[in-house]
C-alpha cells in the first residue's frame, strides 16, 4: 500500500481555485443583474416573483456562493493556512432545523412579497438538511477528522460539477445515441407521451407494457444509477488520496449530499406547490446519495493507494451503491406506475399492492432503503476508523468479511424486510 503522504502540489491547488473563480464571475454579474430585475419583478407581478426569486437564488449559490467558497478555500490552501475542522450539528438538531424550515416555508408562502425573497433561502436550506443530516449520523460519535475546508469544496462541487458530469451523462449522452446513432428520438418521444397518456387514463395495464414505461424504467433504474454513482465523487479525486479511509468516505459523501440537495430542489420545481410533501418524503431516502459517493469515494481512494484488489473491492462497493439507487429509483417508479399516477386531471383511485396503497408501499420501501443507507453509511465509518490501526494484511482481510456482510445483510433487507415493513404499515392504518 502507498498512501499519498506528501502535500497536494501547488499546482493542484492553483486548478482548484481557478475552478472557483470560474463560477464566481458569472455569479457577480448574475448578482448584479438580480439587483436590477427583482425590484421590477415584484412590483410588476408578485405571483411571478416567487419562481423567479428561487430560480435567481439557486443561480447565485450555484455560482456566486460555490465558486466563492470554492476560491476562497483554494486561496488559504495556497497560502499554507490551516482549516479549522467541519463539526455538524449533532442529528436531533438538523432534523429540529428541517422541521422548523418547513414550517417557515409554509408560512411565508401565504404572502406573494414575503416569499420571494423568505421562501428562496428556506427552500434550499430545507433541501440541503437530509444529506447533511446523514452525512453527521455517518460521522457520529466521533465527528472530528473532517475539516471545513474540504467539506465545503466537496459540498460545492458535487452541487455543481458533479451534477453537470451526471446530467451529461444520463441524460445528453442518451439523447445523442438515440438521435444520431439510432435515430429514434422521435419514437421514443411518442413512447413517452402515450406512457402519460396512458397513466393519466388510469390505463394501468397498457401502461407499464408500454415502450415508454420501459424507457422510463431503464433510465431512472439502470442509467441514472450508473451515472450519478459516477459522476458523484470524481470532484473529490485531488483530495481523498492523500487522505484515511474514514475521511475520504466522509469527504466523498459530502460530494453526494451536496448532489443530493441540488436534486431535491429540482424535484420541487415539478410540484412547486407540494414542496413541504416532496422534501419530506425524499428526506427518508436522504442518505442514499451521501452512501453511495463515499462508498465509490472509499473505492478510488482505495485505487490511488495501490491496496491490494482494490479494483474488486471498488466494483463491489460500486455495485451496492447503484444497487440500492436503482431499487429506490426503480421501485418508486413501479409503484407510482401501478397507483395510477394522474398528471392531469382528476386524481385516480389508488390499487391495492399486497393489500395496501401504493401510498403505502412507496413509504415501506424508502423507509427500508433510507435506514439501511444510515446504517450502512455508519457501519463503514466505524469500521475505516477501526482498521486505522490494523496492519494492511488485516485490514484487507477484515473488509473482504465486512463486504460478503454487508452484501447478505442487504439481500434480507430486499426480500423479508419490505414485506415486513408493508404489514406493519398495512396495521397502522388500520
Amino acid at each position: 500500500m502507498k498512501l499519498f503522504t506528501s502535500p497536494m502540489p501547488k499546482s493542484t491547488k492553483t486548478a482548484i481555485l481557478i475552478a472557483g473563480l470560474a463560477l464566481l464571475l458569472p455569479g457577480v454579474l448574475i448578482a448584479a443583474a438580480n439587483l436590477c430585475i427583482m425590484p421590477l419583478v415584484i412590483l410588476g407581478s408578485r405571483r411571478d416573483a416567487l419562481g423567479v426569486g428561487t430560480v435567481s437564488f439557486v443561480l447565485l449559490l450555484l455560482t456566486l456562493g460555490a465558486g466563492g467558497a470554492v476560491t476562497w478555500h483554494a486561496a488559504r490552501s495556497l497560502q499554507g493556512k490551516a482549516s479549522a475542522p467541519l463539526r455538524l450539528p449533532r442529528v436531533w438538531i438538523i432534523a429540529g432545523i428541517f422541521g422548523l424550515c418547513l414550517v417557515v416555508g409554509g408560512v411565508v408562502r401565504a404572502n406573494d412579497t414575503l416569499s420571494a425573497f423568505i421562501f428562496p433561502p428556506t427552500l434550499l436550506i430545507t433541501a440541503a438538511i437530509p444529506p447533511l443530516f446523514a452525512v453527521s449520523w455517518f460521522a457520529q460519535p466521533r465527528a472530528d477528522g473532517l475539516t471545513f475546508r474540504r467539506g465545503m469544496i466537496a459540498f460545492a462541487g458535487g452541487a455543481t460539477v458533479s451534477v453537470f458530469v451526471a446530467l451529461v451523462l444520463e441524460i445528453l449522452a442518451p439523447l445523442v445515441v438515440l438521435s444520431l446513432v439510432f435515430n429514434l428520438s422521435d419514437v421514443a418521444l411518442r413512447s413517452v407521451q402515450n406512457l402519460l397518456t396512458d397513466l393519466a387514463g388510469q390505463q394501468i395495464a397498457r401502461a407499464i407494457t408500454n415502450p415508454g414505461f420501459i424507457l422510463a424504467f431503464i433510465q431512472l433504474a439502470i442509467i441514472a444509477p450508473l451515472a450519478e454513482e459516477i459522476a458523484k465523487p470524481l470532484v473529490t479525486l485531488p483530495l481523498i488520496g492523500r487522505l484515511a479511509r474514514r475521511d475520504a468516505f466522509l469527504v466523498a459523501a459530502m460530494a453526494g449530499a451536496g448532489f443530493a440537495a441540488l436534486e431535491n430542489v429540482i424535484y420541487t420545481s415539478f410540484g412547486a406547490y407540494l414542496w413541504a410533501g416532496v422534501l419530506a418524503l425524499r428526506a427518508l431516502g436522504g442518505a442514499i446519495h451521501p452512501l453511495g459517493a463515499g462508498l465509490v469515494g472509499l473505492s478510488w481512494r482505495d485505487v490511488l493507494n495501490g491496496e491490494r484488489d482494490a479494483w474488486r473491492h471498488g466494483l463491489a462497493r460500486f455495485g451496492l451503491a447503484v444497487g440500492m439507487h436503482a431499487l429506490w429509483n426503480g421501485g418508486s417508479l413501479i409503484v407510482v406506475a401501478l397507483g395510477g399516477a394522474q398528471f392531469f386531471g382528476a386524481r385516480p383511485a389508488e390499487i391495492n399492492i399486497l393489500g395496501l396503497t401504493s401510498a403505502g408501499t412507496v413509504l415501506a420501501l424508502l423507509i427500508v432503503l433510507g435506514l439501511a443507507a444510515l446504517w450502512l453509511g455508519r457501519a463503514t465509518v466505524q469500521r475505516a476508523q477501526s482498521n486505522i490501526a490494523r496492519e494492511p494484511e488485516s485490514r484487507e482481510e477484515e473488509f473482504v468479511l465486512s463486504d460478503r456482510a454487508v452484501a447478505i445483510w442487504a439481500f434480507i433487507c430486499l426480500v423479508a424486510i419490505v414485506p415486513v415493513g408493508v404489514t406493519a404499515l398495512r396495521t397502522i392504518i388500520k
